[in-house]
């Protein structure tokens, strides 16, 4: 392998690991944010499927009481009874342990309460259980705690798959209406039938008698050179990158905290998509500024970080060379060990 292919290779690498390692756990805030923001120009757009969809990625990477309302009163307007419930359930416990939003809590609350004689339950009965049993929902595992129980859910079909171990799968349809309470019963799973295992028939078997020759006797005389630093100028410079890319990524990690703490006192005066105070729009504004400084600090310092690990890679010493002259009783010979 060249040494232009060596340093494409690394690189890729490189970049590979920091996209899959560092973004998720440094950026996480100034996504979140990107996404909150998103979600509710779309819904200000009469967009309000795309825009909800927005809002819930947002509450996946960091959950909000603010991102949790708004989640809720978009999928209220969708329909989804059961899924706006959870989410104001949720808003609601999570402004509580707060401690300091009595305000949220109370809304989150007053509209849970309002769905709760609304919602459509589901109950999946299992009767006969075996060992390894598993039920999904439209692909979900249902957890065991949930089997017997009535469950709220969203109206529409869903589809019912049980599995187990050693038995045939068994599946069904059942549509949910609003307000209502269906049940499905999971019936006994029919046991696959196991074929015996066929015994392979004796064979004959004749042994033949194998000559060993003796063995041969081997004198062998290593010569190595000697082993260069691990540390040159190329590794000093990349040493040095690094070093630079991590503060800047610091300075990322301030900005995103710094962007959730104006984006919070926002929240708190402006719970809802629709606002006319004032210095909650400065505070979003500022929220928004400090979000799009920690986007670019963090991409500043990820390419910093990159490139000092392709400096520190490739600015190894050269490989070594080892040549080993051997010699036996019936021939003479030399040997030559390394990386080209």
């Amino acid at each position: 392998m060249t040494l232009a292919d060596r340093v494409r290779t690394v690189a890729l690498l490189a970049a590979t690991g920091l996209v899959t390692q560092l973004s998720p756990a440094r950026a996480q805030s100034a996504e979140a944010e990107v996404l909150f923001r998103d979600g509710r120009k779309l819904i200000k757009q009469g967009k309000l499927a795309a825009g909800c969809d927005k809002l819930v990625a947002s509450e996946k990477l960091e959950t909000s009481v603010g991102t949790l309302l708004n989640v809720g009163d978009c999928r209220e307007k969708l329909g989804k009874v059961a899924s706006a419930w959870a989410a104001f359930r949720k808003a609601e416990g999570l402004a509580k342990r707060a401690g300091n939003d009595e305000k949220r809590r109370l809304e989150a609350r007053s509209r849970a309460d309002k769905l709760e004689p609304t919602l459509a339950n589901l109950v999946i009965q299992v009767d006969n259980r075996v060992e390894g049993l598993v039920v999904k929902r439209d692909g979900l595992v249902i957890d065991v705690g949930a089997w017997n129980t009535p469950v709220p859910v969203d109206p529409g079909s869903y589809a019912i798959n049980v599995e187990a171990p050693g038995f045939k799968p068994w599946r069904t349809e059942i549509t949910v209406l609003h307000k209502s309470r269906r049940t499905v019963s999971v019936p006994p799973l029919e046991r696959i039938p196991v074929a015996p295992t066929p015994v392979p028939p004796a064979v004959a078997t004749t042994t033949t008698p194998v000559m060993i020759s003796p063995p041969t006797e081997r004198v062998a005389v290593t010569r190595t050179t000697q082993q260069p630093s691990a540390w040159t100028g190329t590794r000093f410079l990349g040493l040095g990158l690094g070093m630079v890319g991590a503060g800047a990524i610091g300075g990322g990690v301030y900005y995103g905290m710094r962007a959730q703490d104006l984006q919070e006192q926002a929240d708190a005066r402006c719970p809802l998509v629709l606002c006319a105070d004032a210095e909650g729009l400065r505070l979003n504004n500022q929220a928004q500024t400090a979000a799009t400084r920690a986007n670019i600090f963090y991409v500043a310092g990820g390419v910093a970080v990159a490139a000092s690990v392709v400096l520190f890679i490739i600015g190894g010493p050269e490989d070594r060379t080892v040549v080993t002259p051997t010699a036996g009783v019936d021939h003479v010979g030399v040997s030559v060990a390394g990386r080209f």
